[in-house]
């Protein structure tokens, strides 16, 4: 079995520091919420030793780590622009994870409370990066609850484009897909009670801001006007700027980053095909490609995604030392007077100036991934690959 048994990881874990530790680097009341949510967390680890011995099987362990691998950062950035290459309208499922991801690290760096402990439970993952991260809340849980949440609105509120039984069956694989998110973070290890609980109201919120705000947001951004991505770019940028400080290492503040980019990318995307020559087929979601299997066959649909992916995956090698190169010297002679802060950095990308040109860079790559998947249907009509 290609994962990870974790089984002591108490000598490396993030969040288990003296309370002395938390309280010297926390204020009062950021201390006071942290201790009364420990004690919830640390009553949970018998509870969730029973359930996960009870529970024990080959074929779960199996099923739990690798199923872990749809809530990923990475299966998102990889899968996320195929729904817009093929007809099918996905922005809000864009911001809704962007958001979650960011909310969930935001409040993992603030509360600064461990994973279960183990022993006495095992931890399955195969991802040794995740395991450092903060517990409360569960980004997994967010994500799953954001899918589910999004998509099931989707569904019921276009019950006149599905038979009956399509409906019941979309429904039954999204839960099934929120269940395995949720339970197995449980299951695994990685997450308690509480911690999942935090994460699907984080990721249920996402979605009601989304729909909330997506009228005038959207409309805003088809503005003709340049403060429009401006505005949008420098919200992003703020949220990560004033993003909490965590007190041990912690790596989640490198996906904010990631997907801050994705979003700023995003709207910029939307903004620049806007107010563009080149329409998209579907004017709500600009970026949206035209497609029909019918027309375009097997052949041409496979070509499409392969291209896309293909220049994905080589803006994503490339970008990175590009960007560092073009940015370096202005940066440098931005911000000289901070060469000390900057030349000495953190381990902990967190703790480090919330203007260092990796972070930027890492803003840039993303962001450039973002744009590229909404610009592929004007690619798409360059190689023949698109419908007219």
């Amino acid at each position: 079995m290609l994962t990870d048994d974790l089984t002591s990881t108490s000598k490396y874990d993030a969040g288990l520091q003296t309370e002395a530790h938390y309280s010297a680097q926390m204020n009062a009341f950021q201390f006071k919420l942290r201790s009364k949510l420990l004690r919830l967390v640390q009553r949970e680890t018998p509870l969730l030793s029973k359930i996960q011995k009870s529970c024990y099987t080959d074929w779960r362990d199996i099923y739990f780590t690798y199923s872990a691998n749809l809530g990923s950062h990475t299966f998102y950035v990889l899968c996320l622009p195929l729904p817009a290459w093929f007809g099918y309208s996905y922005r809000d499922l864009v911001y809704v994870l962007g958001l979650g991801i960011f909310f969930t690290g935001a409040v993992k760096d603030y509360l600064c409370l461990p994973r279960p402990r183990c022993p006495p439970l095992v931890r399955k993952t195969m991802s040794h990066y995740t395991s450092q991260e903060y517990g409360c809340p569960s980004s997994h849980s967010a994500n799953a609850a954001a899918v589910f949440s999004l998509l099931s609105y989707h569904i019921l509120t276009n019950l006149d484009s599905f038979t009956a039984t399509t409906a019941i069956l979309l429904m039954l694989v999204l839960f099934l897909y929120f269940a395995s998110m949720v339970f197995g973070r449980i299951y695994c290890g990685m997450h308690g009670i509480v911690d999942v609980v935090v994460g699907i109201l984080i990721g249920t919120s996402t979605v009601i801001l989304r729909l909330i705000t997506k009228s005038n947001w959207d409309s805003f951004l088809t503005s003709s006007s340049v403060l429009a991505p401006t505005i949008a770019v420098g919200l992003y940028y703020a949220l990560l700027y004033f993003h909490p400080l965590p007190v041990d290492h912690c790596p989640c503040f490198e996906d904010s980053v990631a997907f801050m980019g994705v979003l700023m990318g995003l709207d910029i995307g939307f903004w620049l095909l806007a107010n563009s020559s080149f329409k998209a087929a579907d004017m709500e979601y600009h970026g949206t490609c035209k497609y029909s299997l019918e027309q375009l066959g097997y052949m041409k649909s496979a070509l499409r995604l392969a291209l896309g992916i293909s220049i994905l995956a080589a803006w994503k090698t490339l970008a990175k030392p590009l960007l560092t190169i073009i940015l370096k010297p202005v940066h440098s002679r931005a911000f000289a007077s901070q060469a000390t802060k900057l030349d000495n950095p953190s381990d902990c990308a967190a703790l480090r100036p919330r203007y260092e040109l990796p972070l930027l860079v890492r803003l840039g790559v993303y962001s450039g991934i973002a744009i590229i998947a909404l610009w592929m249907d004007a690619i798409y009509k360059y190689v023949g690959l698109a419908l007219d």
